[in-house]
């Protein structure tokens, strides 16, 4: 069995929508603070450990950051899901065929996204993507993203019984994706489809990096050649 994990933004999904807004209005609705993020500046990062970079820069203690943090995601939520009907999201190139094929040959798909588990959701629903997954590792379980990975794979171990061992290949555009792969002894795979270049994400030790996901046939063969 194989478990093929993918982050979502700029690797699965392109397109503008409320997530960066949603961390003000969370900021805004708990502390009464005006911010302004910086989307690109925080590619690669938990949904906790943006909301924490933020609040400790406005001098907001940590004790009151962890004290609050389910607080700040349900705002979140709350913000994103009255954006969502206004967003451009949309799959990117090769997407969904390839989610196609690799379910056909029985691989098992899974998120490992910085992303809290309901906005992931609501992006991939709206795309009609989030029924490909089995399991997913998401900011709202951890701030850390190698845990996020290591706790996908758990997830994947329980849900199907199997011990997947080396067998499982982690798809993500940011060096920390990579970084976090690494961290849990799986094969990295970049696309340098989101803000990173294919040097930042060798930099950090991805195993292979690749323009996109839209020849499917090819990441097939690529996938193929890795896993058991």
């Amino acid at each position: 069995m194989k478990l093929i994990l993918f982050d979502i933004d700029g690797t699965l999904i392109g397109g503008k929508h409320g997530h960066p807004k949603s961390y003000s209005d969370a900021i805004k609705a708990i502390h009464g603070i005006d911010i302004e993020i910086d989307w690109k500046g925080v590619q690669g990062m938990t949904d906790q450990q943006i909301l924490t970079k933020y609040l400790v820069v406005n001098n907001i203690p940590e004790n009151i950051i962890s004290k609050n943090m389910v607080s700040y995601m349900k705002e979140m939520e709350k913000s994103f899901n009255a954006s969502i009907g206004n967003s451009t999201i949309h799959p990117l190139d090769g997407v969904e065929k390839l989610l196609i094929e690799l379910k056909s040959k029985g691989a098992l798909l899974g998120l490992v996204t910085g992303n809290i588990v309901s906005i992931a959701r609501a992006k991939l629903e709206k795309l009609n993507l989030w029924g490909y997954f089995n399991v997913g590792g998401f900011g709202s379980d951890d701030i850390s993203r190698a845990r996020l990975v290591k706790l996908a794979i758990q997830r994947a171990e329980k849900k199907f019984n199997f011990v997947f061992d080396k067998n499982v290949i982690l798809f993500g555009d940011a060096p920390q994706d990579m970084k976090a792969g690494i961290d849990a002894d799986i094969y990295t795979i970049g696309v340098t489809t989101g803000v990173y270049s294919k040097e930042d994400l060798n930099k950090v030790g991805a195993k292979v990096v690749v323009d996109s996901l839209k020849n499917t046939k090819e990441i097939v063969k690529l996938i193929d050649s890795i896993l058991l």
